[in-house]
C-alpha cells in the first residue's frame, strides 16, 4: 500500500497534505501558552514602571512616584508577585514624602513658623505613622507654641503701659525704640503661634516707631517670603487646571496681606477661569 502511494502521488503532494492536516489541528505538537500576549504586556509595562517610579525618587519627583502607585493600584491584572513589588514600592514612596515632609519642618521650624512646622510633621506621620521620632518632635514643636503662645498677653500688657508714657512724652527717643522692641516681640509671638495677620501689623508697628528694628524686618520679610510661595503654588495649581486650589491659596496670600497685588490680579483670573467652568458643566 505504501508503495502505490508513493507511486501514485508525489513526494510535493504528501508534503502539502501533512501541513494541511496540521493545520486543521489534527496534531498539535507545541504545548498551549499559559500567558497571553495581553498579560505579558501588562507585565512589561508593569516592569517599566516599577523602574521609573525608582528614577523618579532618585530625581525627587515624588509625585509622579506616588501617581504611578495610583495608576498601578487600580489596575485588576496584578498577580500576587506583581502586588507584592507594588506594596514594597508604596512603602517606599511613603518613606520618602516622610523625609521630605520632616526636612521641610525642621526648615519652617528655624524660620519660626512654627504652626506650619506642625502640619507638616503630621503629613509626616500619616505616611509613617510607625515612626515615634516624629511623635517626639510634634510635641516638641507644640511645646514651642504653646510657649510662644502664653506671652503674647504680655507683651499686649506692655504696650499699653508703654503707650501711656508715650503720650505723656511723646518726643523720647528711648521709649520709641522701647516700643517698637516690644512690638517685634509681639510680632515673633503671634509669627511663631501662626498669626500672621496679626504678626504683620504687630512688625509694621514697630517699624512705626524704629525703622531699623531688625527683628520686625525679619519678621515682615519671612511673611512676604511664605505670601510668595503660597502664590507662586497657587499659579501651578492654576496651570495644571486646579482651579479651586489656587483660589484657596491665593484667598488665604489675601487674607494675611490684603495689599498683595499679585495674589489678588491671579485671584481675579482664576475666579473668572472657574467661572466659566462651571458654566459648561452646568450645561453639560
Amino acid at each position: 500500500m505504501s508503495d502505490l502511494l508513493k507511486k501514485s502521488f508525489p513526494s510535493e503532494i504528501l508534503f502539502f497534505l501533512v501541513l494541511l492536516f496540521l493545520s486543521a489541528g489534527g496534531c498539535n505538537l507545541m504545548p498551549p501558552s499559559s500567558v497571553s500576549s495581553e498579560d505579558l504586556r501588562n507585565r512589561h509595562h508593569f516592569d517599566r514602571a516599577m523602574i521609573r517610579i525608582d528614577q523618579d525618587l532618585g530625581q525627587g519627583h515624588l509625585n509622579d512616584a506616588r501617581h504611578l502607585i495610583e495608576v498601578w493600584s487600580r489596575f485588576s491584572g496584578l498577580d500576587a508577585s506583581m502586588k507584592d513589588r507594588l506594596a514594597a514600592k508604596k512603602e517606599k514612596v511613603n518613606r520618602a514624602f516622610a523625609l521630605y515632609d520632616t526636612g521641610q519642618a525642621t526648615q519652617l521650624e528655624k524660620l519660626g513658623r512654627y504652626n506650619e512646622a506642625l502640619q507638616k510633621i503630621r503629613q509626616a506621620r500619616s505616611e509613617e505613622p510607625g515612626w515615634s521620632s516624629l511623635v517626639n518632635e510634634e510635641n516638641l514643636i507644640r511645646i514651642r507654641i504653646a510657649a510662644q503662645s502664653s506671652m503674647a498677653p504680655d507683651w499686649k500688657s506692655m504696650i499699653r503701659r508703654l503707650m501711656v508714657l508715650k503720650t505723656r512724652d511723646p518726643k523720647d527717643p528711648d521709649l520709641d525704640k522701647t516700643l517698637a522692641w516690644a512690638w517685634a516681640s509681639l510680632s515673633e509671638t503671634q509669627f511663631a503661634g501662626g498669626q500672621y495677620r496679626e504678626a504683620l501689623l504687630s512688625a509694621r508697628e514697630a517699624l512705626t516707631f524704629d525703622s531699623q528694628n531688625a527683628r520686625a524686618t525679619t519678621v515682615q520679610h519671612s511673611i512676604s517670603r511664605m505670601l510668595e510661595e503660597w502664590t507662586e503654588e497657587g499659579e501651578k495649581k492654576f496651570r495644571r487646571n486646579d482651579l479651586f486650589g489656587s483660589i484657596a491659596l491665593f484667598r488665604k496670600t489675601l487674607a494675611i496681606d490684603p495689599s498683595w497685588s499679585r495674589a489678588s490680579k491671579d485671584l481675579s483670573m482664576a475666579s473668572e477661569a472657574a467661572g466659566v467652568e462651571i458654566h459648561r458643566k452646568d450645561n453639560k
